[in-house]
C-alpha cells in the first residue's frame, strides 16, 4: 500500500513537471517572439500639437502685446483734467492778461491825466479871478502889488 500511494504522487509530481516545463516553453517562446518586435518611438503627434500648441501661444502672446500697446498709448493721451475746463482755464488767464494790461497802460496814462486835469483846473481858477477881478478892481491893484512885492523878495531857503 506504500507503494501505491508512491506511485500516485510521482505521477502527480511528474505531471506537475510536464506541465512546467510546457509553461517554460511557451515563455521561452513568447519572450523570443517579444525579442523579434522591434518597438519604433514615433513622436510626430507630439511634435505637431507641441507645434500648435506654440503657435497658439504666439498669437496670445502677440494680441497681449498689442493690447499693452493700445493701453499705454490710451494711457499717454489721457489728462487729469477735461479739455473744456482747460480751455476755460485758458481764457479766464487771457482775459485776465488783458485787464491786467488795460490797467497798466491806465495807469501808466495818469501823468497825462493829472497834467491836462492841471490845465483845466488852472484855466479856471484864471478864468474865475478874471471874473472877480473885473468885478472888483480894487483887489486887482492890491493883487498886482502883492506880485511885486512877492517877486521883489529873494528866496530864502
Amino acid at each position: 500500500m506504500g507503494y501505491k500511494k508512491l506511485d500516485e504522487i510521482m505521477e502527480l509530481l511528474t505531471d506537475e513537471l510536464d506541465g512546467f516545463n510546457k509553461s517554460i516553453v511557451r515563455l521561452e517562446q513568447l519572450t523570443q517572439n517579444t525579442d523579434n518586435i522591434k518597438v519604433i518611438p514615433d513622436t510626430s503627434e507630439i511634435e505637431s500639437l507641441l507645434r500648435e500648441h506654440l503657435n497658439s501661444e504666439k498669437a496670445n502672446n502677440s494680441k497681449l502685446q498689442e493690447s499693452f500697446q493700445d493701453i499705454r498709448h490710451q494711457i499717454s493721451k489721457a489728462r487729469l483734467v477735461p479739455k473744456i475746463q482747460l480751455w476755460i482755464h485758458y481764457t479766464i488767464w487771457f482775459i485776465s492778461l488783458v485787464i491786467i494790461a488795460y490797467l497798466a497802460l491806465e495807469v501808466s496814462a495818469i501823468g497825462e491825466i493829472q497834467e491836462k486835469a492841471f490845465a483845466k483846473g488852472e484855466q479856471e481858477v484864471i478864468s474865475n479871478l478874471k471874473g472877480y477881478f473885473d468885478q472888483n478892481p480894487k483887489h486887482y491893484q492890491s493883487y498886482k502889488k502883492w506880485i511885486k512885492e512877492k517877486d521883489s523878495v529873494p528866496n530864502q531857503k
